[in-house]
């Protein structure tokens, strides 16, 4: 899981003349990213992750029914714990909404209580533009979205919010540095019948709800940040997921407001990412 805490409202890109463009939705864990090392261990094996098999048949349908569709979008609604100096911990909500054509098209647009972004992205650049201060950035980007997504936590040192679910592969990113993962049980999100898995890595615990049924869709995440005092938590519930919207090219391409002003790229140097992609 790929999820980071940044300790502030949203995802950083650092930018020229010390700018600051929050992107997406989250957070990211700093500005350099720890290793996520496996400690439990099994004799005769270097890392064994203790993950019962149930949960991991659950996890691979829901990973294979993305990884099946070349198209896909859904609805966030998100809740995410600010922690302020004093210690205090402050909720913010918000909402984001996400449109993929694979592979190589993504469009985002984001709205909480204090800010609004969107990103682009047309296999060509990424673009991502903050509506609250009307400042944007481009920057030539991979031909695929795995290397996009890679080419963004390399060269800008943050973790997109909700990219696992954007790989070719969502049950492999997942699962990629689970130590232990276990089922809590059957379970409700908003009239949806749904399993309740709980998984356990070395610096968050995260839980996933996906929907009984032949369509096994994420109904509702939950990352804890067990490292960070005060352990605040990120809670993004989907729902209105389509598979046939059949969005044209052009969907992806950045719609730039008049007035908005135009900053560079800054790509970080000395940046360990190793564990987390």
């Amino acid at each position: 899981m790929q999820f980071q805490y940044s300790g502030s409202r949203g995802l950083i890109v650092n930018l020229k003349k010390r700018a600051v463009f929050y992107f997406l939705l989250a957070s990211f864990l700093s500005a350099v990213t720890v290793y996520s090392q496996d400690s439990t261990q099994a004799p005769g094996s270097p890392s064994a992750p203790v993950i019962d098999p149930k949960v991991t048949e659950l996890l691979q349908k829901m990973g294979d029914l993305i990884k099946s569709s070349r198209e896909f979008s859904f609805h966030a609604e998100i809740l995410y714990d600010d922690i302020l100096p004093s210690g205090q911990k402050i909720q913010f909500a918000a909402a984001q909404d996400m449109d993929v054509k694979r592979p190589d098209k993504v469009f985002t647009k984001y709205q909480s209580d204090v800010e609004s972004r969107e990103f682009w992205y047309d296999g060509k650049s990424f673009t991502l533009l903050d509506l609250t201060k009307n400042l944007y950035s481009t920057a030539k980007a991979e031909p695929t979205i795995d290397g996009t997504l890679q080419e963004i936590i390399n060269n800008y040192g943050y973790t997109p919010a909700l990219s696992d679910f954007l790989y070719s592969d969502p049950y492999k990113t997942l699962i990629e540095n689970v130590l232990s993962g276990f089922y809590v049980g059957p379970g409700d999100v908003n009239g949806t019948e749904c399993y309740h898995l709980a998984f356990v890595e070395k610096y968050i615990d995260w839980q996933i709800w996906i929907e009984a049924g032949d369509k096994p869709l994420v109904r509702k995440v939950v990352i804890t940040y067990k490292t960070v005092p005060e352990s605040p938590q990120y809670v993004a519930v989907f729902s209105d997921w389509k598979f046939d919207k059949s969005l044209p090219d052009s969907f992806f391409e950045p719609k730039i407001p008049a007035g908005a002003k135009e900053i560079d790229m800054v790509i970080l140097k000395n940046v360990s990412l190793k564990g987390e992609r």
